[in-house]
């Protein structure tokens, strides 16, 4: 199952937040609280956390090259859930942990543990601050609802969302759940406000061109 990984849109907006996540936002917290708590000892403080919390992600990382489908994966998968919560007590509200949570969901869909994924996706939804990957978490669980049969829950979650984030993979997203709805006219409209946003883009529209073409003629 593939619906939970990272479109061209979503990852963009993943290796933004990896770019601005620099130590230079360390130094500046630093500087602000240095009267109080000693700028050295509270600089070695935050750049020992941010080293911890980005080798725990890293590890994440890693551990989701393998294919947890596949049999003998049991060690494997124990320590990704192991890493996943070691992350998130250590650095609790921190992007790096809600990221996890992503990571470990997308794992866990390959495992078929569905309640673990929802559950991972909600706490990363909740939990993130940067308000391009809160979408992004809102529109994997959006599509992991409507994997469950759960097309009302997906409907809403995807109209509740900022319409400034991902226009075209929400849009697009919003005709697949219509179309499981049984409401083909819908689909055609969010299919076509999908191309035309994909376009502006600049990216690929095959699959959404595709899915027009599969709607039956008239809708």
């Amino acid at each position: 199952m593939d619906y939970l990984k990272t479109d061209e849109e979503q990852g963009e907006a993943l290796k933004r937040w990896l770019a601005q996540n620099g130590l230079g936002l360390l130094i500046a917290i630093a500087v602000g609280v240095g009267s109080v708590l000693g700028y050295q000892q509270w600089q070695q403080y935050q750049i020992n956390q941010q080293s911890d919390a980005a080798g725990r992600y890293q590890e994440l990382i890693e551990l989701s090259a393998v294919n947890f489908s596949e049999q003998d994966t049991d060690a494997d998968y124990e320590r990704l859930l192991t890493v996943a919560d070691g992350l998130r007590q250590s650095h609790a509200g921190s992007n790096y942990a809600a990221l996890g949570a992503g990571i470990v969901a997308a794992q866990a869909v390959e495992r078929g543990d569905f309640d673990l994924a929802v559950s991972q996706l909600t706490y990363a939804e909740a939990e993130l601050e940067l308000p391009e990957l809160k979408a992004m978490a809102s529109l994997r669980l959006a599509r992991l609802e409507l994997e469950l049969g759960q097309g009302d829950a997906a409907l809403s979650r995807v109209r509740s969302m900022s319409a400034e984030f991902f226009k075209g993979s929400r849009s697009e997203l919003e005709g697949d759940i219509l179309v499981a709805l049984e409401k083909p006219l819908e689909a055609r409209d969010a299919y076509l406000k999908a191309q035309a946003s994909l376009t502006e883009a600049g990216l690929n529209t095959a699959v959404v061109d595709l899915k027009l073409s599969a709607l039956p003629e008239g809708s």
